[in-house]
């Protein structure tokens, strides 16, 4: 047998005893992966619940978090052997990332969902959505899946089209939930304008209070039945008639994979009516994961107590950050506390400082990242007036005063400020 190495050939000696050896851990190998193909296929044919993963403007980041989750992991739910979930509950149908499928044959799954095959399904969306309006009066568009009669059809209408037999919708990371770092704001003389420097125009699937920016559920008329959900008006139902279905929010840039798979369960079992539907915050996150700041679960909260701030972003040494610019105090985030995989990482944990990832706002609301709380950070009057629930806003100016005496280099020792 010859090899090339750099770039001439090498005999590579190789006995028959040697080659068969090789052969029968190849053969051993193929033989497990046909088995977990079998699997997957048997766990794709018994599924009562199907999952569609549709992607919009996004890095995938929130992806590759799913992809790292472990508890339970991706392959459990592939071959249906979450514990939890139960085997055959669940099936991956549409995600143009993991499914084997592609081109034609990977829309094929679109068309079938559409026309009422895949019933019941879970709409999971990743990304923020286009003003394709806007791309239109131009001639163009932002972002395009497949063609019909060759008609190029937009990612946003493969949406308004999914939505229609949905029985939920998670929205995970802040792109997809609020807008995200994708619908960024440019900050004027009078504050925040709608009219930022975002080029798509983008927003999220729910409304954004604090940049006052619109989501999907308060512009296309196909998500009137998840609007009638976050509002409490008409019966709730899980099913593709319901007029009132569920929608949930996992935000974080990207969201926890650990998180996005629980409440990817969670919702799963409420479909197959064998569990309750999560309690929400006022953000359409769940309160589980989500209720509590960053601040009250940091394990350098003693330091705050204390009054010991650290002077520098990236000075050596396990004092508060709040001082060089930790939004742990507005922000409701547990993965400083539990880690990122399996119990490493985390913001605080770490020494970055929280930066609002899991917030509506974020980023506009919480730069600059490495300054204490600054008067920007507040939503304006009519913003204001607009928040049903006052808490946030409440924490808001309480991390600005908090901020005070941080920017004037005083350290404050009580109060709901820190990391």
């Amino acid at each position: 047998m010859k090899s090339r190495e750099g770039g001439s050939l090498t005999s590579i000696s190789l006995t028959r005893r040697d080659f068969l050896k090789l052969s029968a851990a190849a053969s051993l190998l193929l033989a497990d992966f046909q088995k977990l193909q079998k699997a997957a296929a048997e766990a794709l044919k018994q599924g009562s619940v199907n999952l569609i993963w549709f992607e919009s403007q996004d890095c995938a980041g929130n992806t590759i978090s799913m992809i790292e989750g472990s508890a339970p992991d991706l392959i459990q739910i592939l071959v249906g052997e979450n514990p939890a979930i139960g085997p055959g509950k669940v099936r991956v149908v549409f995600h143009e990332t993991i499914m084997p499928e592609w081109g034609e044959a990977a829309i094929e799954y679109l068309h079938k969902a559409e026309a009422g095959e895949l019933d019941p399904y879970v709409l999971v969306l990743e990304g923020s959505f286009p003003d394709e309006d806007a791309a239109a009066k131009t001639g163009g568009w932002w972002f395009v899946l497949g063609e019909e009669n060759g008609r190029p059809v937009t990612g946003n209408e493969w949406v308004r089209r999914l939505l229609k037999r949905a029985v939920a919708v998670v929205a995970v990371g802040s792109c997809a939930c609020y807008g995200g770092i994708v619908a960024s704001q440019v900050l004027d003389k009078t504050g925040y304008s709608a009219d930022g420097w975002s080029p798509t125009g983008a927003f999220g699937f729910f409304d954004d209070p604090l940049r006052g920016i619109k989501g999907v559920v308060s512009r296309w008329p196909e998500a009137k039945p998840f609007l009638n959900f976050i509002q409490g008006k008409g019966k709730l139902e899980v099913s593709p008639t319901g007029e009132a279905r569920p929608a949930v929010a996992i935000p974080g840039c990207p969201a926890n994979g650990n998180a996005i798979l629980r409440v990817l369960g969670h919702l799963i079992l409420a479909v197959d009516g064998l569990l309750p539907l999560p309690e929400l915050d006022e953000y359409w996150r769940p309160v589980y994961i989500f209720g509590r700041t960053t601040h009250e679960q940091c394990p350098r909260a003693g330091f705050y107590a204390a009054g010991d701030f650290r002077d520098n972003p990236g000075d050596n040494d396990f004092k508060c950050l709040f001082q060089v610019g930790c939004k742990g105090p507005v922000s409701n985030c547990p993965w400083n506390r539990v880690g990122w995989i399996d119990g490493i990482g985390g913001p605080t944990r770490t020494g970055g400082v929280c930066i609002g990832c899991t917030m509506p706002g974020f980023p506009d609301r919480f730069e600059p990242f490495y300054k204490p709380l600054q008067a920007p950070a507040m939503p304006d009057t009519a913003t204001l007036a607009g928040i049903t629930a006052g808490a946030a806003a409440v924490g808001l100016a309480a991390g600005y005063i908090m901020s005070e005496p941080a920017r004037k280099g005083g350290k404050k020792e009580e109060g709901e400020g820190g990391d």
